[in-house]
């Protein structure tokens, strides 16, 4: 705990911050995310594409996921391992952008580089080489409906983009966004036969989500104890930041 912190300002920091609850629908996209993970490196990798509604918990079980395969330093080579790479799709499909965003995730910033370094096609050459050191096994895309904001030819270059990363690198791809993703990715055949689809459906008044509410209320440091109770939210369909 930091100096000047009490341990009541610890105590909301914790209930302000994410908390994780693996309820199982959460736990199902984990387990298949961790078996694509680990498979053996092929022609054609496993793909995924997990869509819902805003809320849902698609970015939560993207960190979560993110957090167990962490980059990990290896002093006999001197590379820090890199097996899952996480980053949100740009605003809109711009190549540039997109690979500028990667040097940064993984500590190579551009502005080490020329300005002639930073054209499209020497960035991409630069990449595909930072992360084939990195010993990488999944790019996952976030927010992958942003696509939606380019034109179509912007659209398809940018799923050629990814469908090109992962065909040089043997590296799974896992793309998450709203419903309107599936459209997104739909946009190139060859891409959307190699991504299964699926789907996280809105919460219901179900025993999962009486299971769910009261996992959430047990995982809180409240002071004092909560009234809240299944009953008074049976009509929520779904919770955002779970």
């Amino acid at each position: 705990m930091r100096a000047g912190t009490t341990e009541e300002d610890g105590r909301i920091a914790l209930i302000q911050s994410d908390i994780w609850i693996g309820f199982p629908r959460a736990e199902q996209v984990l387990d298949r995310l961790q078996g694509m993970i680990e498979a053996p490196r092929q022609t054609r990798m496993p793909g995924l594409l997990v869509h819902g509604a805003s809320g849902i918990g698609k970015t939560m079980i993207a960190r979560n996921l993110s957090r167990k395969y962490a980059p990990e330093y290896d002093p006999a080579s001197g590379i820090t391992r890199t097996p899952l790479l996480l980053l949100q799709a740009p605003p809109a499909p711009d190549e540039r952008r997109f690979y500028l965003h990667i040097l940064a995730a993984v500590g190579a910033p551009a502005t080490a580089l020329s300005a002639r370094a930073q054209n499209v096609a020497s960035l991409e050459v630069r990449v595909i080489a930072l992360l084939r050191d990195l010993g990488l096994r999944m790019i996952m895309i976030d927010e992958v409906h942003n696509l939606l904001a380019g034109t179509h030819r912007e659209q398809r270059r940018f799923l050629n983009v990814l469908r090109y990363l992962s065909n040089e690198l043997e590296v799974s791809l896992v793309c998450l966004g709203v419903s309107e993703a599936v459209d997104a990715i739909r946009g190139d055949i060859q891409l959307a036969r190699r991504l299964d689809e699926h789907h996280l459906p809105n919460w219901r008044d179900d025993a999962e989500f009486s299971d769910m509410i009261q996992t959430l209320i047990a995982a809180m440091p409240l002071e004092k104890k909560s009234n809240l109770n299944v009953n008074r939210h049976a009509k929520l369909t779904h919770l955002g930041g779970l």
